[in-house]
């Protein structure tokens, strides 16, 4: 049997081990207070998105309607066709939904879902959005950048410690119609809006979101 002493020799050297490698109580702040300023921002996104949305669905109506006797059952189809949102929601991945966060690798990531297929019309309209919704919740500055190879939006903070968020677009649409094409449904085709983004990159944010649901069950 390993006398005491051992046990707490082993103890020291895993502490000091985990304190090299585990980020400072500043860096875990600012992330916290990163990823938290965005996802409430990305909440305002959609918020603005929906309002936009209906407020051309009724000026639509107005026009198309005036006069019309069937005014208002128009209304009442639009309403019913707008009362899904845009984005859906918003979740963390990779290491900064594991809370595996490592001293020095600190790049964090979430993805950004979408009632439909993501278009890069829809990538641009919510980076441009998102730097006036974060200016709102917070006075620290960020730098908010679209990637649309990456099919994401690279969010950065402008003083230490450097963070780096990407927000990545997808949407379950893109993993449905995946799954019936391989399982070669009849009459199946893929209708894609010519603006899509990379399909692979949206399915591999769902993988990664599946991984962290997965790790969070279990851990």
């Amino acid at each position: 049997m390993r006398p005491i002493r051992t046990f707490a020799n082993d103890d020291r050297h895993v502490m000091a081990k985990h304190s090299t490698v585990y980020p400072s109580q500043e860096e875990l702040e600012a992330v916290q207070n990163m990823v938290s300023t965005v996802e409430c921002a990305l909440k305002h996104v959609s918020d603005y998105l929906d309002e936009t949305n209906l407020q051309s669905v009724n000026v639509d109506t107005d026009e198309d309607g005036a006069g019309d006797g069937k005014k208002s059952d128009t209304s009442e189809s639009n309403s019913s066709e707008q009362s899904g949102r845009v984005l859906c929601g918003v979740m963390r991945i990779g290491l900064v939904a594991k809370g595996l966060l490592i001293k020095g690798d600190l790049d964090l990531e979430l993805v950004l879902m979408c009632k439909e297929k993501p278009t890069e019309k829809l990538l641009s309209i919510v980076c441009d959005n998102l730097p006036v919704q974060i200016q709102k919740l917070s006075e620290e500055k960020y730098e908010v950048d679209k990637c649309t190879e990456e099919a994401a939006i690279i969010v950065q903070n402008t003083k230490e410690p450097k963070l780096m968020l990407k927000i990545i677009l997808s949407s379950p649409v893109v993993r449905d119609e995946m799954e019936k094409k391989q399982d070669g449904v009849e009459n199946f085709a893929m209708k894609d809006p010519p603006d899509l983004l990379d399909r692979q990159k949206c399915l591999n944010a769902l993988a990664s979101l599946r991984h962290a649901k997965w790790f969070q069950a279990r851990a």
